[in-house]
């Protein structure tokens, strides 16, 4: 069982616990994980988000070694700025997708736990006479904030307002508790949101201060993160992301530079950008059922299989169930009608172009 540093602080909050199929038990819901939803849509929550795997690259010649082997450009980043990425294979397939984010002396790379080991085989295999240290960060957490008030309270807790004028995945270090936290823009779950990085020792404070700084701030558990998430159309790895998807069917242009020289899997990817098209798009579906449709449905239109389900949940803020899904190009339209199909379970629904909620 692997836990976060904050496992012991949710035990006292009487949290429901999850174990995800990559063996770490989190925080499923502290209260009503619907109420926990809304507070965030309408106001403001925070929630643990340590699983996260970090890798930090350091030495002069870091962010040309990354550069050339990555999908979108580092070498422009200036100090306190970030994008977001991905590994591919020479196939143009996602190794992993992940944040880069410069600060003064390194490079932090954060990325889904599933791929934080294979991301770190993949890079260290090609340091050979850069200098570069590669590491695998062991004393950082990470605390998610987000909500249309999102800013208020962090400028509450850092005694800042300099978090309002951060572009996305930009960052500043503000000095708390005699120690220092990374504050990042983040629109993760949509919306307004930063990402609060700081010392493993510093992390159950900073995790208090949140919790008193206003009496009807509350954390969000993994329910309500993936429901956010879904209703945001944020695709994740092991669910729309995997080794057998190209970037540009998960319409992640965001995380590609067109411009820059070669790295590992461009050929692929701007064959498809400039020369044809994808089979297949992520989008989201609307649902006409009460029950949450399973992972891996197939998609149907009539009797022809055209795609299936990558994520679903029950969408607080539109009060219906919805989806992520791949289908064929054919039926990305929005409101093109779909059926959805199980040997268990049958519903009908539409196509929606992504997000749901900004």
């Amino acid at each position: 069982m692997k836990t976060t540093p904050l496992h012991d602080t949710h035990c006292k909050l009487n949290a429901t616990f999850t174990e995800r199929s990559d063996g770490w038990t989190l925080p499923l819901h502290y209260s009503d994980p619907i109420s926990e939803h809304l507070a965030v849509r309408n106001d403001v929550g925070f929630t643990d988000i340590s699983y996260l795997g970090i890798l930090e690259l350091t030495g002069d010649d870091r962010a040309s070694f990354l550069h050339r082997l990555v999908s979108n450009d580092v070498e422009n980043l200036s100090v306190g700025e970030g994008n977001y990425a991905t590994l591919l294979t020479h196939r143009g397939k996602i190794i992993a997708d992940f944040n880069i984010y410069t600060i003064e002396d390194s490079i932090y790379v954060i990325t889904a736990p599933q791929v934080l080991d294979s991301l770190f085989i993949e890079l260290d295999k090609y340091i050979i006479a850069d200098d570069v240290e590669l590491k695998k960060s062991t004393d950082l957490g990470i605390i998610a904030v987000a909500g249309p008030n999102a800013s208020e309270l962090v400028g509450s807790i850092l005694d800042t307002n300099i978090q309002e004028s951060l572009a996305e995945l930009s960052s500043v270090s503000i000095e708390f508790n005699n120690d220092g936290v990374l504050c990042i823009r983040s629109s993760f779950y949509g919306g307004i949101g930063f990402q609060l990085i700081t010392s493993i020792a510093n992390l159950e404070e900073l995790w208090k201060s949140l919790s008193l700084c206003r009496s009807d701030v509350t954390p969000f558990g993994y329910q309500a993160q993936e429901s956010l998430r879904i209703e945001a159309g944020t695709p994740l790895y092991s669910r729309e992301l995997t080794d057998s998807v190209i970037p540009l069917e998960a319409e992640l242009d965001h995380a590609i530079d067109f411009e820059k020289g070669c790295y590992i899997g461009q050929e692929i990817v701007a064959r498809m950008k400039y020369r044809g098209h994808p089979n297949r798009l992520l989008r989201g579906i609307e649902i006409q059922s009460d029950e949450t449709v399973p992972i891996n449905t197939k998609i149907y239109d009539g009797d022809k299989e055209i795609g299936w389900v990558t994520s679903s949940t029950y969408s607080p803020s539109l009060d219906k169930q919805i989806a992520l899904g791949y289908v064929r190009m054919a039926y990305t339209d929005a409101g093109c009608a779909i059926k959805l199909e199980t040997p268990e379970y049958q519903a009908v629904g539409s196509i929606v172009e992504l997000p749901f909620l900004y």
